[in-house]
């Protein structure tokens, strides 16, 4: 068996273990099946040093970033057959709507929505604390130096930045509210803003948060694993580029 048999082989196995069907793009182009299995499960979904709950992660947070709605339709079926809830789907959706923009939030989740109709499963609930913007504003501050430490103060955080006033709805509302949100974990937070942040080329993002995913558990490997995982979903290029960040930031 050649290296590429065995990285198709390989790349099936991983494809099937996500519940994804055997015949991705036949109808579209010669190859195509095998070039899915090889390319993009058998050489990235099939790396080590990274979970496929993780990549599942990045890889719906990369495609929401760049409302590629059919994909997401696609990978949020295959997260529900590797055993994901459907309450974190919809967290990673809302998650990267405050870097992308809230409409994406929107696009997403009724994608979600109907697949969730489809499989005749039922609309996660759940009883939300609300916080007046005096706690919100305390609450975004704490969890931003969490995040970021001695960096929190920087760049537009600063209070005689141009940016403060805008920041101030950032403190309250991403890391106030989003960023403290149940059904997901601070980590896995990282997970989908590292992620959002290589599919949209945020360049100052990127510095940011790869040096405080460290803070949340997330190590240099899983930061790199995590860029890597977007390659095949939002261009190699954007990859490459956060790939030569993140050396720079975490050595």
């Amino acid at each position: 068996m050649t290296e590429r048999e065995q990285l198709g082989r390989k790349g099936e196995e991983v494809r099937r273990k996500l519940g994804l069907p055997d015949d991705i793009g036949a109808e579209l182009l010669p190859g195509m099946p095998h070039l899915v299995d090889e390319v993009i499960f058998g050489r990235i979904w099939g790396r080590p040093g990274l979970e496929l709950e993780n990549r599942m992660l990045a890889t719906l947070s990369a495609l929401t970033s760049k409302q590629y709605l059919p994909q997401v339709g696609f990978y949020v079926r295959g997260a529900l057959n590797l055993g994901m809830k459907p309450r974190l789907i919809q967290e990673v959706m809302l998650h990267c709507a405050m870097y992308s923009g809230m409409p994406s939030a929107l696009n997403s989740l009724t994608v979600v929505n109907d697949i969730l109709s489809e499989r005749g499963l039922p609309q996660p609930d759940e009883e939300l604390q609300e916080h007046d913007l005096d706690d919100l504003m305390k609450i975004g501050d704490e969890t931003m130096r969490d995040l970021h430490r001695e960096r929190a103060d920087g760049g537009y955080a600063a209070p005689d930045s141009a940016a403060a006033t805008l920041y101030t709805n950032a403190i309250q509302y991403l890391y106030g509210e989003i960023w403290n949100r149940p059904g997901i974990t601070r980590r896995q937070r990282m997970i989908c803003s590292v992620a959002a942040f290589t599919a949209t080329q945020m360049a100052g993002q990127q510095r940011k948060f790869f040096q405080s995913a460290p803070n949340v558990g997330v190590s240099r490997e899983e930061v790199i694993e995590v860029i890597i995982q977007t390659g095949p979903y939002s261009g190699f290029p954007p990859a490459l580029n956060a790939l030569t960040i993140a050396e720079e930031v975490l050595g």
